[in-house]
């Protein structure tokens, strides 16, 4: 007598319906140290494992709750982006003013347009005879 396939799709099924009905919250013992999951304690009242104080239950687990995740961040975070944003540009504008670097792009372009060799690509070589009085 083995198992058949309406056997263990019964089984599953009948596990299926046990798990989604249940609070997935198992019986703990208040005397014994983890056993229940991070942010989490056994109550003796009821025997289950209750989330502590300031957090709240996230499926099986227990997470801070949402006036206790930093909503004072939003305006420093803000802040602190557009302070950096702001020395960023402030820094690029110094750099491009000291160097000068707009009129050298400028140079840069206008002479690859005119096909100008400038002297440093000149090769001076000494395939020339010396000259002699």
């Amino acid at each position: 007598m083995g198992l058949k396939t309406i056997d263990i799709l019964a089984t599953l099924l009948l596990n299926l319906i046990q798990y989604g009905c249940s609070e997935h919250i198992l019986s703990c013992n208040e005397s014994l140290l983890y056993q229940c999951g991070a942010n989490q304690k056994c109550t003796a009242a009821t025997h289950q494992c209750d989330c502590l104080e300031g957090f709240i239950r996230v499926g099986d687990d227990c997470e801070a709750s949402a006036d206790d995740t930093g909503s004072d961040n939003g305006a420093t975070i803000a802040i602190v982006t557009i302070f950096t944003l702001a020395l960023l540009i402030t820094g690029a504008v110094l750099v491009v003013r000291k160097y000068n670097l707009i009129e050298y792009i400028r140079q840069k372009i206008e002479a690859r347009r005119s096909h100008d060799v400038m002297y440093e690509d000149v090769m001076i070589g000494n395939d020339d005879p010396p000259l002699s009085p």
